[in-house]
């Protein structure tokens, strides 16, 4: 399916939004028309939000310029279709779109959901951590256990994960994980509870989820 409806940051407080350029070639429209309809209905369309933009290279036969794109949430972007022709493109791209900032919105629920279930492991692997025995490294298991589940997922541990994302120390990771990371991540951590009730330590864990997950 092609993608019309877009997270950037990929982020569970990102706003789902689309561009001129997508309406203007799914609509059947010159990109430069839609940038004038923006304009002459900017104080209609900011009352949805600020307008937002980004400028990208644009190859000519002069050169390379930069082009103004503007991004619209779905409220913006939907008030901006009620403007255009109602050409049968239009319609048939206004359908499309309405059902993909729905499938975009439903997915964000989907991970906030499940963001709270994984949460319920997250602790109770912390808490498997804190009952084990003093030692001057406990408080390092957890980013330890945290990179393991992270190399199994992604290949990556946390600090190259932030890296990809662009994303400081501060911000939460998961935030940026789909549904089906979180869910993976969930398993894991529980997993990782378990062995490390049964007396199992980091080594031995390590070992066993990297030949079960990592062949």
């Amino acid at each position: 399916m092609l993608s019309l409806v877009f997270l950037e940051p990929n982020c569970l407080d990102a706003v789902p939004f689309t561009t001129s350029k997508i309406i203007a070639e799914y609509g059947k429209v010159q990109h430069h028309a839609i940038q004038q309809m923006i304009l002459k209905y900017k104080n209609d369309i900011e009352e949805f939000g600020r307008l937002a933009f980004e400028m990208r290279p644009l190859e000519t036969k002069g050169g390379i310029q930069e082009e103004k794109i503007y991004k619209l949430n779905e409220q913006q972007a939907t008030l901006l279709i009620t403007y255009m022709q109602n050409t049968l493109p239009v319609r048939k791209f206004k359908k499309v779109l309405v059902k993909q900032f729905y499938i975009m919105q439903k997915e964000l629920i989907k991970r906030i959901t499940t963001r709270g279930i994984a949460k319920r492991a997250r602790e109770a692997l912390t808490n498997s951590i804190n009952n084990l025995p003093e030692s001057p490294h406990k408080s390092m298991k957890y980013k330890h256990y945290t990179n393991l589940v992270y190399k199994i997922v992604f290949g990556k541990n946390s600090k190259q994960l932030r890296d990809d994302f662009g994303i400081m120390a501060k911000d939460s990771l998961r935030d940026y994980f789909t549904t089906e990371e979180i869910t993976e991540i969930e398993k894991l951590e529980n997993q990782i509870g378990v062995l490390i009730d049964l007396g199992n330590d980091y080594q031995t864990i390590r070992m066993t989820l990297e030949r079960k997950y990592l062949k």
